[in-house]
């Protein structure tokens, strides 16, 4: 009984903190310029773009461009992964991308 009692606290203090942290997903797609090939930004944006459950085309622009140029500045690259946390900042799809890598066929 002692035992259930330590497990049910300490739960009940990890759950809140647990409920802030934000989810890493690794998404699938093609990776392009938003500016360039969308013109949906100014300047030269990173973007990845996914097929949606629904069969809709989503587009994610990325938070921060990483040192990936040869994926998104060249026009388009087929089957990218890219691994981040995914937010919605000012109705667009952003995503705060950790790796980026081309999918091993």
């Amino acid at each position: 009984m002692k035992k259930l009692m330590i497990l049910i606290a300490s739960l009940a203090l990890t759950l809140p903190l647990m409920a802030g942290e934000k989810k890493t997903v690794t998404l699938e797609g093609t990776g392009m310029c938003a500016k360039c090939s969308l013109s949906k930004t100014d300047s030269c944006t990173n973007a990845l773009q996914v097929k949606g459950k629904d069969g809709k085309v989503l587009t994610y622009l990325f938070t921060e461009n990483m040192a990936h140029g040869k994926y998104f500045c060249q026009g388009k690259t087929e089957n990218l992964l890219v691994t981040g946390v995914v937010k919605k900042e000012d109705g667009k799809l952003m995503i705060v991308p950790s790796a980026v890598k081309e999918k091993e066929s």
